[in-house]
């Protein structure tokens, strides 16, 4: 019996380790995402003289390879030339990075806040 008992706790913390990998994997990803897209954010110039600020949220999914496979706005700014330029900020984007193989996922979702802030 506390054969069995040690080999399950060993299971379990093998098992909250990986879990642990995975979740810094994750993390890390999501990170890479995130700058990879703001090198592709431009601010509309008209938005910038009329001081236009918003935040466009989008659903953005991806395969393996990190091709954009949709894109859906789950948020819209008050101003249309600020939402047209977070969808095509998400499009100049593609490809993104591939999915980590150690993720062991063929598609990834995620959510991209696209944040058009003047000050800083």
């Amino acid at each position: 019996m506390k054969l069995f008992n040690f080999l399950l706790a060993l299971a379990l913390s093998t098992a909250a380790l990986n879990a642990g990998a995975a979740s810094d994997s994750l993390d890390r990803y999501m990170s890479d995402l995130k700058r990879h897209t703001a090198k592709y954010i431009d601010y509309p110039r008209r938005a910038q003289e009329r001081k236009w600020e918003g935040v466009v949220q989008l659903r953005v999914t991806i395969d393996a390879k990190g091709q954009v496979q949709d894109i859906q706005v789950l948020e819209e700014s008050r101003y249309s030339s600020l939402n047209r330029e977070a969808l095509r900020s998400i499009e100049r984007a593609n490809p993104y990075p591939a999915i980590p193989a150690e993720l062991g996922l063929q598609t990834y979702e995620f959510i991209m806040p696209i944040n058009f802030s003047l000050s800083g």
